[in-house]
């Protein structure tokens, strides 16, 4: 039986436009499809996230795509952008070399920490392999690649182009490679390179350096020949990731006096981002029974702030300068979170972000918003429910439907008399 190999390439190219070669191309759908490139390269959903880059935070900290660039860091948004103009331009003179790296997840796994492999690719590996293709100056070559687990072997996709002419041709001059396929001998090189570097990983590093007690814990949850630490299910994580950060700023910022909660003075853009990010993670289920409860929360909030517009046209009072003697009289009756947000939000409408921050100041408050290392240890143990803070606040959310209706139900009786 013939064993498989460790690592696969395959390559395929794109004629520049001004190649002798290049008889006939359309360029519109060419240059869409060059430009589409790089969405299919920085997809979120195919990036790798490990148990490192989740407990040091490194994905919700960091503004950056899922493209490293030559120099072996990731590429924010705006330089994606950038080189989506640039590869345009490129390919009026050069070539575009696409190419897909697999390897047997076995193999990577026990030898060498992937994303140390994805910075010796970019920095070391891929310039040694422009030199095998005859270009002269890597520096003169414009390349970018991306690490994907969205199958069953883990694989990065990479291109390269020209910035100007710097192959060396027949006659030891300099000009743009006019042919576009890459020889066994260049591809071999490549493979042989990636193998050489997996294999002295292994030789030269017998255990992943830089962990701290606590990582060290963590790793007993993992098969001992994976070094890499991969995790799934990375929108939850992430989500919790949130819950905790805003739970955490929101108790730094000191916004909760008497009892009573005045996010309203809250200006901190961070704490909206949050605010905004989490709330985006939590509803945007696209079917199932949260779904059904959160219609159920929106309709249901739009009834109390309904409560709210009527009891202030009914007492001649102005929205922007509210008498609040009225509400405090009742105060005393409005006893459950709920209804004491609605007093704290007497002078504006009530909406999902005020009690999402509630909801999540609540929750940490209760000492349930886990630190990561609980999270990580709840997740890979399966002991307990692995998103804890998520579950909370879900929980939470559909709880607030019947305080709501209750609350609604309460202030038609609480202001059909005068103040006492």
């Amino acid at each position: 039986m013939t064993k498989s190999p460790n690592v696969v390439f395959n390559s395929l190219f794109t004629l520049g436009f001004n190649n002798p070669d290049n008889i006939y191309t359309n360029r519109e759908k060419t240059i869409k499809r060059v430009v589409d490139m790089y969405k299919y390269y920085t997809n979120e959903s195919k990036r790798a996230m490990s148990m490192y880059d989740y407990y040091t935070g490194k994905l919700t900290k960091e503004k950056t795509m899922n493209l490293v660039l030559e120099n072996g860091k990731y590429a924010t948004e705006k330089e994606v952008e950038k080189r989506k103009q640039q590869a345009v331009k490129y390919l009026e003179n050069s070539n575009l070399w696409q190419g897909v790296i697999s390897f047997n997840n076995d193999y990577i796994n026990k030898n060498i920490n992937v994303h140390r492999l994805e910075h010796e690719l970019a920095t070391k590996i891929l310039p040694m392999f422009f030199k095998k293709c005859g270009f002269k100056d890597s520096k003169k070559m414009f390349y970018q690649l991306s690490l994907h687990t969205d199958t069953d072997n883990l694989h990065f996709h990479f291109s390269f182009m020209e910035k100007e002419a710097n192959y060396v041709n027949s006659k030891g001059k300099l000009n743009y490679r006019y042919k576009g396929e890459l020889s066994d001998k260049e591809m071999n090189f490549l493979k042989n390179q990636i193998v050489h570097t997996i294999e002295k990983e292994n030789i030269y590093s017998n255990k992943i350096k830089e962990v701290n007690d606590e990582l060290d814990d963590l790793k007993k949850y993992f098969n001992p020949d994976e070094k890499n630490f991969l995790l799934c299910d990375k929108k939850s994580l992430i989500l919790e990731s949130k819950i905790f950060d805003l739970g955490k700023r929101l108790d730094e910022l000191g916004k909760v006096k008497d009892g009573k909660i005045y996010y309203n003075s809250i200006k901190d853009k961070k704490t909206k981002e949050l605010v905004s990010e989490i709330k985006n993670y939590l509803f945007s289920k696209s079917n199932g029974e949260f779904k059904k409860e959160y219609k159920k929360f929106k309709n249901t909030l739009k009834d109390i702030n309904k409560h709210f517009e009527s009891i202030n046209r009914n007492n001649n009072i102005n929205t922007d300068e509210v008498d609040k003697t009225l509400v405090d009289a009742k105060e005393k009756r409005l006893d459950n979170y709920i209804n004491n947000a609605i007093v704290n939000y007497s002078k504006k409408k009530l909406t999902e972000n005020d009690f999402l921050k509630i909801l999540v100041h609540q929750t940490y408050n209760k000492g349930k918003l886990c630190n990561k290392k609980q999270v990580l240890k709840n997740y890979l143990s399966k002991s307990n429910i692995p998103f804890n803070n998520k579950y909370e606040i879900e929980k939470s959310i559909k709880d607030i439907n019947y305080e709501l209706e209750k609350s609604a139900e309460e202030f038609s009786k609480l202001f059909e008399s005068d103040i006492e």
